[in-house]
Parts: structure tokens; C-alpha cells; sequence
């Protein structure tokens, strides 16, 4: 499917793999040898000197969110420069990042400040169930306080052009509500009168191509997104959409996100200390999340890019 690149401390690796009785054929190559474009092989790791005395497996520390961080800015600075294709996270530990001086919520906003994109979004795909967070990793009183209309018609412009580029169908979209029973008319909460039925509307106008509906209620929703009626979804905060995301389609369900100017992919699951360096961590995310990343990386270029900045202006 593709050659693959491993950034990371190669002794370190190597030591993990020894202890776990795996095989370890990697070849080791130096940072600055990626940098100067040297041909890639098969079955390398990149390596990113760690601080390995300081860092234990299932252990979290300021020295781990280090080691994280730095790997994340080589395949980025790799993967700007056009040496690779598409970039494929493992979980990060958002509190050891944060220890370690980098104040950033996740990936996401990590990589968005390392690539200078002015927009990202984030999606969650699987083949029956595709959608995109209006707000990300926010205390739910803020990502409520959040909303309005301008932010829901961004990320509708967005999921537009980023779902265009990668070849996904989004001709037919639902919006999430944001109170029980779509708000009752006003009963429930005004959200859905006054902020999300203006963006949906103004949607409609500037992309009469394509189908917006809602808002609907999340209890049902997600369930008719899964069965066919809707090609995606835009969730207004995270919960409400990574609990559906989850129960549908975990293990297989792969984080994407959206603006960037290159692919990337993640898992859909977290850092498991729990169970690191045991030989019982599942890799069915991530087989899902490379492969996902091959299947977008494929087809950008394939499908005419979707002008929508230009209607927004």
C-alpha cells in the first residue's frame, strides 16, 4: 500500500520490541539525512534522540511529552516539505504535552500552529458514519458559549471543501441540535432559532448544490446518518459526537484532520498507560487509521476542488 516511516528514539524502540519478543528489522536513519532528501527504504525509523532514562512505559511524564513533541514536528517539518505523503498519529497525552511546555489542546491545534493553517477542523470517518466537530477539545460551557452562526457556516464550508478534496461524498448534510428535542420550539433552549437555523439558511443559499438539514435532534440523528439518509454530520461539540463515533465504530473509526496541507490521520483511542508495554494494546485504530490515510492521500486530486471561499467573500 505505501513505504512506511517511523519517527522515534530507535534505541528506545528497540529496546521495546526486545522486551516484548518482537522481530525489529527497522533501519535506522539519521533526522537530518530526511531533511537533505535521502532515498527512503523500507522498514525505517527516524530517529529522535529521547531523553530514555526518564521515561518508562505507562508512565506519563515531562520528558515523554518531549520526546512526543518532537516527533510529531519531524513528520510534520517532512511532510510540509513534500518528502512524505501523509502523516499517522499514535495518542498523545494532551497533560504531558502541556508539561512540557507545549500549549496546545491536541494534535490538531498542535499541527495548525506548525503548519500556519488559518482553518482546521476535526472528522471522524468510518464507512458507514462521517462527521465534523464544530467545537474540539473545549469545557462544554465554553464550546456552547462558542456557537454561532458564523462559526456553524465555516465549519459547513469546511466540511465542504475538505470532504471535496478527499474525494468524500458530502452532497447531503445534517446539523446536529444542540438541546433536547431540537430546542421544543424555543422550550428547550433558543440555540437552534437563533444560531443554527440562520447558518443552515444562509448555507443554502451560497451552496445551492448540496443538501443541509436540520437542526435535528442528536438522540436520533447520528442513527439515521449511520443508516444512509445522510452522507455527513456536523456535531456541535465533542461528546456529541465521539460518543455515536465510538459506539459505532470503534476500533475502526479514524481521526482526520481537516485544512491542513497535507493528510493526516490518527487513532481513534487514547494512550492506554494501563496497558503499555504489556503485549495487549489492539492495533486495529491504527491499521485503520494508515489505511485511511493511503485511501485519502489517493484520492486528492481526483475530485474537482470545491471553490466555497469565494461564495463566502
Amino acid at each position: 500500500m505505501c513505504r512506511f516511516v517511523l519517527f522515534g528514539d530507535w534505541e528506545m524502540l528497540r529496546c521495546r520490541a526486545e522486551n516484548l519478543g518482537l522481530a525489529f528489522d527497522f533501519v535506522r536513519m539519521p533526522h537530518d539525512s530526511l531533511k537533505r532528501g535521502a532515498p527512503i527504504t523500507d522498514h525505517v525509523i527516524v530517529d529522535i534522540p529521547a531523553a530514555k532514562e526518564q521515561i518508562f512505559p505507562g508512565v506519563g511524564s515531562r520528558a515523554s511529552g518531549e520526546s512526543a513533541a518532537q516527533n510529531v514536528i519531524a513528520c510534520a517539518e517532512a511532510c510540509n516539505n513534500g518528502v512524505l505523503s501523509a502523516m499517522v498519529t499514535a495518542p498523545l497525552n494532551k497533560a504531558c504535552l502541556n508539561e512540557a511546555g507545549y500549549s496546545f489542546a491536541g494534535h490538531t491545534e498542535f499541527l495548525a500552529h506548525l503548519t500556519g493553517a488559518s482553518e482546521v477542523g476535526m472528522a471522524f470517518l468510518t464507512d458507514r458514519l462521517k462527521l465534523v466537530l464544530a467545537t474540539v477539545h473545549l469545557p462544554l460551557r465554553e464550546a456552547i458559549h462558542l456557537l454561532s452562526s458564523d462559526l456553524i457556516l465555516k465549519k459547513l464550508n469546511l466540511l465542504l471543501r475538505e470532504f471535496g478534496r478527499f474525494g468524500l461524498p458530502c452532497k447531503r448534510v445534517a446539523v446536529a441540535a444542540l438541546n433536547p428535542h431540537a430546542g421544543e420550539m424555543g422550550l428547550l433552549g433558543g440555540e437552534e432559532q437563533e444560531k443554527i437555523m440562520p447558518a443552515i439558511q444562509e448555507a443554502k443559499r451560497l451552496f445551492p448544490d448540496f443538501e443541509f438539514t436540520g437542526p435535528l435532534p442528536a438522540d436520533t440523528l447520528f442513527h439515521r446518518a449511520y443508516q444512509g439518509e445522510f452522507d455527513a454530520v456536523l456535531a456541535l461539540y465533542h461528546d456529541q459526537g465521539l460518543i455515536p463515533i465510538k459506539l459505532l465504530g470503534f476500533g475502526q473509526a479514524v481521526n482526520v484532520t481537516l485544512g491542513l496541507p497535507f493528510v493526516r490521520t490518527s487513532v481513534d483511542h487514547g494512550t492506554a498507560f494501563d496497558i503499555a508495554g504489556k503485549g495487549l494494546a489492539d492495533p486495529g485504530s491504527m491499521v485503520s487509521a494508515i489505511q485511511w490515510a493511503v485511501r485519502l492521500t489517493n484520492k486528492m486530486g481526483t475530485s474537482p476542488l470545491i471553490h466555497l471561499e469565494k461564495k463566502l467573500d
